[in-house]
């Protein structure tokens, strides 16, 4: 990537559907996250020479939303800005964009990451316009339309997590217990690391109407495997997917500082991180899930690296199954897939999420003085995207 380095990394806490920030729009937690950035960076505003943003929720959030956040946020208004709209992807696409452009040098110092939330998402009348002469007018969620919702096949992702568990049971433990037993780790380790305070220098607080948001909503760890087993499947009544070994509907945002090395070394600034290489990948809408192993195949390979040789995997708990079948394909072990906790007990704020983990990745890489962490994710529509970090 031609030494393109990130220098600081931030991140709201994850709010739970209708939690604490509710009252905060998308574009405001933007704000949050790409503000705390500045405050914490040791580069003034005025050197930021591009600004890309994931989301992925868009209907009625108003014309160019990554430009919102740049002039809500202290960032000049001269500064460019990009939205860039991949579903799953788009925050962590936003960083990979930025980086090409360092890595071009087309620019030296650039904002990335995503925002997004769900909680704020609206019903929509489509094909209202025209006029409906009589009778009933159905409503849709756009929250499900623009982010859940495979239009080339017209099914849920649920349900595409299912039909991933028909096709591999036979090869991999993919069954309900599995996910179950994964989902009841990922809140253990997420409400684990919450208590320990790893989270706390990457968190930017939001203030909101009803006080203060310092901490993840979401992780449930008193949470029990008999209560799990009482939950109904959420797609299929003889399914595996159900709302708790699946990621969580949320709100957030994250950001990352990226800059040349040399730009950075000119600042007198010191990286977290350096981003070697990221590679995207696509299969056809209904193997998305496959496409996650695929991708980190495909990175370490091109990079000369094995599984051991990575300290953490920041992969996104789209699904249980999702990560019990890439553990399982790449003999991944579970003490390095998501370490600190993932979607399962966060939640899952589409456009945002890549921003969010790559900020957590940043932090764990440099507190645990780890080498190397991968962050990605599957992306709506067939697709995977996954990069290659190596602590500064």
């Amino acid at each position: 990537m031609n030494d393109v380095v990130l220098l600081e990394a931030a991140r709201t806490p994850h709010g739970t559907l209708l939690g604490s920030l509710t009252d905060v729009e998308a574009r405001e937690l933007g704000r949050h996250a790409v503000d705390g950035l500045l405050e914490r960076a040791e580069l003034p505003a005025s050197e930021i020479e591009w600004v890309a943003l994931g989301n992925a929720i868009q209907a009625g959030i108003g014309q160019v939303p990554g430009r919102q956040v740049v002039v809500e946020s202290t960032l000049p208004d001269d500064t460019p800005a990009t939205t860039i709209n991949e579903a799953s992807g788009s925050g962590l696409r936003a960083i990979t964009l930025a980086a090409d452009r360092i890595s071009a040098g087309e620019i030296d110092v650039a904002v990335a990451g995503g925002f997004e939330s769900m909680t704020n998402a609206p019903w929509i009348l489509p094909d209202y316009r025209t006029g409906t002469r009589h009778g009933d007018v159905t409503l849709k969620d756009s929250m499900i339309l623009d982010s859940l919702w495979d239009v080339n096949l017209d099914v849920h992702m649920g349900e595409i997590a299912e039909r991933l568990v028909d096709r591999h049971a036979d090869v991999y433990d993919l069954s309900r217990e599995a996910q179950d037993r994964y989902a009841l780790e990922s809140h253990r380790r997420a409400a684990e690391a919450i208590d320990g305070g790893l989270f706390d220098d990457e968190i930017v607080p939001v203030e909101t109407p009803e006080g203060t948001l310092e901490h993840d909503e979401g992780p449930r760890p008193e949470s029990t495997m008999a209560d799990l087993t009482d939950l109904r499947p959420s797609f299929r009544e003889d399914g595996t997917v159900t709302p708790a070994n699946a990621s969580k509907l949320s709100d957030g945002a994250g950001t990352v500082l990226l800059a040349n090395r040399e730009a950075a070394e000119d600042a007198g600034v010191d990286p977290m991180a350096e981003l070697l290489d990221y590679h995207v990948v696509y299969r056809s809408p209904d193997e998305f899930n496959e496409a996650v192993a695929d991708v980190i195949e495909e990175l370490l390979a091109a990079n000369d690296l094995a599984v051991d040789d990575i300290g953490t995997f920041w992969v996104n708990e789209a699904f249980a199954a999702q990560e019990v079948y890439v553990m399982e394909r790449l003999d991944i072990p579970r003490e390095k897939m998501n370490p600190r906790g993932g979607a399962v007990a966060f939640g899952h704020p589409i456009g945002a999420s890549g921003g969010m983990i790559t900020a957590s990745l940043a932090y764990e890489l440099h507190d645990e003085g780890l080498e190397y962490g991968l962050s990605g994710m599957s992306i709506g529509g067939g697709g995977a995207i996954m990069s290659l970090w190596r602590r500064c």
